[in-house]
């Protein structure tokens, strides 16, 4: 299969999860505009998520056997705190996608072989979002938001990414381990968030 080929039929996948759950978010009248105070949050969070994946640019990544785990705790607290203190839908995209994009432009520069990746990962935590409802703030909804953001993230670059774009095959007990670790810490990191985030809200609210 194609690079090409595959690209589109993950544009695909990733508008039609984008589609089914903005579909849902209306049908049960959550979406709706954010407010200014919403946004800033969300744009701090975003450069927050970005700051704790710069060790694992700056060499984390080439640490055998604990890069996934310890990238997976950090990236995964920001983003369900994020979806804590602006529990609607359209935040997660905002969180994932602008983190990705931001870390282009630090970097070495806008890719869009790499959309389709943060897309997925913004799409599934969307559907999970809307389908939470009013559960979204339970410890059960905080760690399925971060395990399967771990899931399909790992699953894409090391099966679509790897192979189509680096021309790289990794043993399927490599790519176990990755999931597997990457799962985990995004679990830790889910906990956390939902220990932290009545603690920032209610130190928000004192302030306001």
């Amino acid at each position: 299969m194609s690079l090409t080929t595959l690209y589109l039929y993950t544009v695909g996948a990733t508008a039609a999860l984008t589609l089914t759950a903005f579909a849902l978010a209306v049908r049960r009248r959550t979406a709706g505009p954010f407010t200014a105070a919403q946004l800033a949050t969300l744009s701090v969070l975003v450069c927050l998520m970005h700051v704790s994946v710069m060790p694992w640019r700056i060499g984390l990544a080439k640490a055998p056997g604990v890069d996934a785990l310890i990238f997976s705790i950090p990236f995964t607290t920001c983003l369900v705190l994020g979806l804590r203190l602006v529990p609607r839908p359209g935040a997660a995209t905002l969180l994932i996608v602008g983190q990705g994009i931001l870390g282009q432009f630090v970097g070495s520069g806008p890719n869009p072989v790499w959309w389709p990746y943060f897309l997925a990962m913004a799409a599934v935590v969307e559907l999970i979002v809307v389908l939470s409802g009013r559960r979204l703030g339970t410890l059960a909804a905080a760690l399925g938001i971060g395990a399967a953001r771990a899931a399909v993230g790992y699953s894409y670059m090391y099966l679509v990414m790897s192979p189509f774009v680096w021309k790289h095959f990794y043993p399927a007990w490599y790519f176990g381990a990755k999931l597997g670790l990457g799962v985990v810490g995004a679990c830790i990191g889910a906990v956390v968030a939902h220990r932290l985030a009545p603690v920032i809200r209610d130190a928000t609210e004192a302030v306001a």
